[in-house]
C-alpha cells in the first residue's frame, strides 16, 4: 500500500510542479508531466503488490464475527489463495483504473484511433487471462480438498455458494477500490 500511497503522491505533485511541457498523451491531452506517468506506473505496481494483502484480508472479514461453515470455508480459501490470485486481480484493478481515468479523461471530440484501441484490448484481454489462468490453477491445487469435501457429504451447492461468496467478497473490495484509485489518478490530469 506504500507504493500505491507514493504513486498517488508523485502524481499529484507532479502535477503541481510541472510546467507545460510535458509528454504529449493520447485524447488531446498534450502537456501531460512525466511525473503524472511515473505517479501510474507506481500506482498501477502499489496495487499489483497490494493485490496478495488485500485478497486475504477479504478472506479474513468473511471468517470475522461468528462465521458459519460456509463463510469458513470460503475465508479459509481466499486466504489459501492470497498469493497465486492477489497479483493478478491486483493488475486487473491497476488496468481497469488505468482505463477508467483515461475514459473520464479523453477528449470526446478526438477519434480514438485503431493502435489506442488494439492496445487496450491486448492489454485488457492479457490481464483479465492471466486472472482466469490464475482462477483455474487455484481450482485445480483445491481439486483433492473438494473431492474429499464431497466424500464427507458436502452438497454441490454449498461448494458454489462458497465459490459465489469469495467471487462476491472479492468484487465488494475491489471494485471500490478500482473506482477511488481511479478518480486519484485521473485527479491530477483533470485540472490542466
Amino acid at each position: 500500500m506504500a507504493v500505491l500511497a507514493a504513486g498517488l503522491a508523485v502524481e499529484a505533485y507532479a502535477n503541481r510542479t510541472a510546467d507545460t511541457d510535458g509528454l504529449s498523451m493520447p485524447g488531446g491531452h498534450a502537456g501531460g508531466p512525466a511525473g503524472v506517468l511515473a505517479g501510474w506506473v507506481l500506482t498501477a505496481l502499489g496495487l499489483a503488490l497490494a493485490g496478495p494483502g488485500l485478497t486475504h484480508l477479504c478472506g479474513r472479514l468473511l471468517q470475522a464475527v461468528r462465521p458459519g461453515a460456509l463463510r469458513l470455508l470460503a475465508g479459509r480459501v481466499l486466504m489459501e489463495e492470497a498469493t497465486r490470485i492477489g497479483r493478478p486481480l491486483g493488475v486487473v484493478c491497476a488496468v481497469a483504473s488505468g482505463a477508467y481515468a483515461m475514459t473520464a479523461l479523453y477528449d470526446t471530440d478526438a477519434a480514438v484511433g485503431p493502435l489506442t484501441t488494439l492496445g487496450t484490448l491486448l492489454v485488457t484481454g492479457c490481464t483479465v487471462a492471466t486472472l482466469l489462468t490464475a482462477a483455474v490453477e487455484a481450482r485445480q491445487a483445491r481439486a483433492d480438498t473438494t473431492a474429499a469435501l464431497v466424500r464427507l457429504g458436502a452438497p454441490a451447492t454449498v461448494l458454489r455458494s462458497a465459490a459465489a461468496l469469495r467471487a462476491g467478497a472479492l468484487l465488494a473490495l475491489f471494485v471500490p477500490l478500482t473506482v477511488v484509485i481511479a478518480e486519484l489518478a485521473a485527479l491530477p490530469l483533470a485540472h490542466r
